[in-house]
């Protein structure tokens, strides 16, 4: 493993609690900031993954709106129309097509979650991708 040197300011009160707990456990302040470190950054982990998991009545709401748009739809622009008309748009996410809101922005689902996946409307429209209305 690569190691860097970090310094880090404590409060005076902290770091003498963390050199205690380090001596006690005999081991060293960097070992027990790497620890906290990497609980912290894997509790973070595991806590978006559950907040990613998309509300299945979110999904069966949103398959009955946009079906039969994602499915008529004859090129992205056509798609972009359809999905604006409900309040929508699509943006390229990690190698698919995820849904936001129009006025927040906010990600509700993946299209693949509706079951249109990127490479769905690839075959049908070819290359390109959806138009993100904030940036149009």
């Amino acid at each position: 493993m690569n190691r860097r040197t970090v310094s880090i300011q404590l409060p005076a009160d902290l770091a003498l609690a963390v050199h205690d707990l380090a001596t006690e456990q005999e081991g060293t302040v960097a070992k027990i900031v790497e620890d906290v470190l990497v609980a912290h950054l894997a509790a973070h982990k595991s806590s978006k993954k559950k907040s990613e998991i998309v509300d299945q009545r979110l999904i069966f709401a949103l398959q009955k709106l946009l079906f039969r748009d994602m499915a008529e739809a004859e090129n992205w622009d056509d798609l972009d129309v359809r999905m604006r008309r409900h309040g929508y748009f699509m943006r390229i996410a990690w190698g698919g097509l995820s849904l936001h809101t129009e006025t927040s922005g906010q990600k509700l689902c993946n299209t693949a979650d509706l079951g249109f996946s990127y490479v769905t409307f690839l075959r049908r429209f070819g290359p390109g991708k959806p138009k993100d209305p904030r940036t149009v």
